[in-house]
């Protein structure tokens, strides 16, 4: 008997063809076992939860844009363009802020078809002498929080605490609440103003105040909580404070960071310490850390997350 199948499942099927008119026959044999198997069904279930989990993070995030400036920097914050480093040379003319938390890659393409973005600046007025604009994030995008949560770290963190050092907008924060089963979720932020945003979403979403937590403070001055916490994610700092602070800052984390525990950083600690001309003194710190759930890389484009380091605290 002839059943007719949705429009939805013959796109789907038609999406499928396409990708498998590339393999060779090795590939498809492969395929052809991993959609017959048990880890197939755990992958498709994964995927599913991820995606769930994923609507709810791009509502909060456009809940957030109705709350900040378009550029997402706040008035009261206090932001310093780096003098050592690979992003040196960025200044407030060939430099813009798009926060990756609020729009991803295919919403940045629709901003620049309407007009509202430009990729390029004038470097003289009135001439088709351009230069492609250099974009920055002070945070981390939705997929890299997937990709932190599901692939590098643990899967199971229950009676863990995840520490967010400059959380800002509290894009790790609701990353950590959603994708984790962490018990204890904290973000250390010195702007006020992002501390309100954060716990606005905190409440419109109603999440459990016991899990989750929104400290108005300088890291420096909440040591305790470094040292009680079990994954310490540190956001790029160095467009928040000068040199000298950047440098008081690691020294603060070497000392109180606990051994055994992650770090989580968007460069790697080479890149990051050497433009301070402190990496020797940090050497031996930290070790890098393979991936914890490498079975769901799967899930991910893996070349599109390149820029994500895990290591544990020796």
């Amino acid at each position: 008997m002839f059943v007719e199948e949705s429009e939805d499942v013959s796109n789907a099927k038609s999406r499928l063809l396409d990708v498998f008119a590339d393999l060779d026959d090795d590939e498809l044999k492969a395929m052809e076992q991993w959609i017959g198997s048990k880890q197939f069904k755990k992958d498709l279930e994964n995927k599913k939860s991820i995606k769930q989990s994923e609507e709810v993070l791009n509502k909060i995030a456009d809940a957030i844009k109705g709350m900040v400036p378009f550029e997402a920097e706040m008035a009261t914050e206090k932001i310093e363009f780096p003098a050592v480093g690979d992003a040196a040379d960025c200044n407030r003319v060939n430099t813009r802020h798009m926060d990756e938390f609020l729009y991803d890659e295919e919403q940045v393409q629709e901003l620049v078809k309407d007009g509202r973005l430009s990729r390029h600046y004038c470097l003289d007025c009135n001439s088709q002498n351009i230069k492609e604009l250099t974009y920055i994030s002070h945070s981390k995008s939705r997929v890299q929080l997937q990709y932190i949560f599901k692939v590098l770290l643990p899967k199971d963190l229950e009676c863990k605490l995840i520490l967010d050092v400059g959380s800002r907008f509290g894009g790790v924060l609701f990353g950590a609440y959603y994708y984790t089963n962490a018990s204890k979720i904290i973000g250390i932020e010195l702007n006020k103003e992002c501390c309100e945003i954060q716990e606005k979403v905190i409440a419109q979403y109603k999440m459990d105040k016991t899990r989750i937590q929104v400290v108005n403070s300088d890291v420096l001055n909440k040591g305790d909580i470094v040292k009680k916490s079990d994954v310490c994610i540190i956001n790029c700092l160095d467009f928040f404070v000068s040199t000298e602070e950047h440098k008081r800052l690691w020294y603060f984390f070497k000392e109180h960071l606990r051994k055994g525990s992650f770090v989580v950083l968007d460069r790697s600690i080479a890149d990051t310490l050497q433009p301070l001309d402190m990496f020797d003194e940090f050497a031996d710190w930290l070790s890098v850390s393979k991936p914890l759930q490498l079975e769901n890389e799967i899930l991910f484009d893996v070349e599109d997350l390149h820029e994500l380091y895990l290591y544990t605290v020796n």
